[in-house]
């Protein structure tokens, strides 16, 4: 059937066929950007932006308020585009989060995807609202996303075009390895500073390459890397070195730079490095540090297939572009895998009878620990006690050392109101304990759980994103874990080496490692509990956030237990 495009949008464009339904000044250039977006005021100023640098693009798709083509739809229509290299998204909001996700992670490996996306403050939230009536959703969660979607994430307007253009016109690198050739120092250390921020260095030149650099470049040029001319280099001598450079096996980028002065014409040096790029296999970009006199030279470059900057800090980040999807490219698959050792239906029937008994909000101590033994995540031996004799009883039972921790209504953070008893030894200790968290509240009862054997201890957790559905989240636990910031967030469910990658993208997954000496932990369960805690807000929609804090990691080849865990349900169980 027919689809609609908007409302509240600008319309469609397509430079090959050329098609024009906007009621934008000028299309722009044929080109290989193909861009989606929700603001039809963006698609203008990109597209003014576009002519007066000589930037091409094939398809432009303004959506405004998405009633039924939406970002998703967007990124298969230029997939499918076959004058279409890059994809460019601005978005606003993503009602279908996993539509997104699930459509951009298909297409990732065959055409880059770029995105910038508004409302990931408060204050931007509040004006994508008032803009397209669209939900922003969190940034931790479009972070996750992104890195799910195989999606070049990027913060700006600009940096979105620099990169868009890099990754049109140039090939993909082979390594991070770049080349500098300039006729001005500060430029090129600034360059040398932003590669190096982006995890790009510079190439080590070979001496056959510096042998060759004396006949092409002139007296007293500084031959190693940057390799820079000085103040007046003739112009042939950026296509001549240029050439050489990129002929060096350890050089994968090219980075030209020049700076305007009276003795070399710039649309002269220009030509040159257009020159350069085109007897080559490897990606040459162009930064031209200045204003009126580089104008034309801008257009000449942009529309000979080598992407102008206008300051190597930009230059730079285009180029790390080129770097950071050739490594999307390159990545293992992050499909999921099921966990099927699970009893489901043992998880439904608790979440039932708690739906029934109690509606929304957290969930008991011990049926919270019940649900993640279900799913086979470890957990020490629990019961709940509703007087000291209870206690007593329950930890003989459980023979001795215990922990005995406070179950009331309100409490989230048992150790803030001294709910906490650890390494309980014997009777006496266990009925001192009770009645110094129960006090005179007769309704406040007591979780009595084994001692686990110390080691390290990490958070766990899960919030459910109204856009992008159930978040993980793992890093260092305890007490301090708001204010250690030391988390890595990730879409659930997830697949092993994504489980790995997370924890290895914490300080808490170093120390797992073994840091000065200390033993490794069991990493291996850590994974599987990342892995099973997953699956479990995958299969029920109805939990709303889970921690796990502490998790409790042994050391290497003895696993992990979930000594504390808290579930919020918000819905019936199905």
């Amino acid at each position: 059937g027919m689809r609609l495009v908007g409302p509240n949008c600008v319309g469609v464009m397509d430079t090959f066929l050329p098609l024009d339904t906007t009621f934008i000044t000028n299309m722009p250039a044929k080109g290989a950007i193909g861009f989606v977006s929700h603001s039809g005021a963006i698609c203008g100023g990109t597209i003014d932006w576009a002519n007066s640098v000589g930037v091409g693009f094939s398809r432009i798709v303004s959506l405004g308020n998405q009633l039924d083509v939406d970002i998703a739809d967007g990124i298969h229509l230029l997939d499918q585009d076959a004058n279409t290299r890059v994809i460019s998204v601005y978005a606003e909001g993503l009602p279908d989060g996993r539509k997104f996700v699930d459509m951009a992670a298909s297409v990732y490996r065959r055409k880059p995807i770029v995105m910038l996306k508004a409302g990931l403050t408060a204050a931007g939230s509040r004006a994508v609202s008032s803009h397209t009536g669209a939900m922003a959703g969190s940034a931790v969660a479009y972070g996750a996303a992104c890195h799910r979607a195989g999606v070049l994430a990027v913060h700006t307007l600009q940096e979105q075009n620099d990169v868009a253009m890099a990754l049109a016109t140039q090939p993909l690198p082979t390594g991070n390895r770049v080349a500098l050739l300039t006729n001005a120092g500060g430029p090129a250390a600034l360059a040398a500073d932003e590669l190096g921020k982006y995890g790009l260095c510079l190439a080590n030149l070979a001496m056959d390459t510096k042998m060759k650099l004396l006949g092409a470049t002139p007296p007293g040029t500084q031959r190693d890397n940057p390799v820079d001319m000085l103040g007046g280099p003739e112009s042939v001598m950026f296509r001549d070195a240029g050439q050489i450079l990129l002929d060096d096996p350890g050089v994968d980028m090219l980075m030209s730079i020049f700076v305007p002065q009276a003795l070399t014409p710039v649309n002269a040096v220009a030509q040159s490095v257009i020159d350069s790029a085109r007897q080559g296999h490897k990606p040459v970009i162009c930064c031209l540090v200045g204003g009126d006199s580089i104008t034309e030279a801008v257009q000449l470059l942009n529309t000979n297939g080598v992407p102008f900057y206008q300051d190597p800090n930009r230059a730079s980040r285009a180029l790390a572009g080129l770097v950071q999807y050739q490594q999307l490219r390159k990545r293992e698959s992050l499909k999921p895998i099921p966990v099927i050792d699970v009893d489901a239906d043992r998880v439904r029937a608790l979440l039932a009878a708690v739906w029934q008994n109690r509606g929304a909000g957290f969930i008991p101590p011990n049926v919270a620990v019940q649900i993640l033994s279900a799913y086979g995540i470890p957990v020490p031996l629990s019961a709940i006690a509703g007087s000291a004799e209870e206690a007593i009883r329950i930890a003989e039972g459980f023979k001795h050392p215990v922990a005995i921790k406070i179950v009331a209504d309100g409490i989230i953070h048992k150790a803030d109101v001294g709910g906490i008893f650890l390494n309980l030894q014997d009777a006496a200790e266990v009925r001192e304990a009770y009645n110094r968290i129960v006090r005179d509240n007769p309704l406040w009862r007591v979780l009595i759980q084994s001692m686990v054997p110390p080691g390290q201890e990490v958070i766990v957790g899960m919030q459910r994103d109204p856009q992008f559905g159930p978040l993980l989240m793992f890093g260092t636990g305890g007490a301090y874990v708001e204010i250690s910031h030391d988390v890595a967030f990730r879409l659930a469910p997830l697949c092993r080496h994504d489980a790995f990658d997370m924890i290895r993208g914490t300080i808490a997954g170093q120390i797992l490692q073994g840091v000065r000496g200390d033993q490794p932990r069991d990493i291996d369960s850590t994974v599987d509990v990342l892995l099973r805690v997953g699956q479990l807000a995958n299969d029920f929609h109805c939990i709303s956030e889970l921690d796990i804090n502490p998790l409790i990691i042994s050391a290497q080849g003895e696993g992990c237990w979930a000594v504390d865990g808290r579930i919020a349900i918000d819905q019936m169980p199905v």
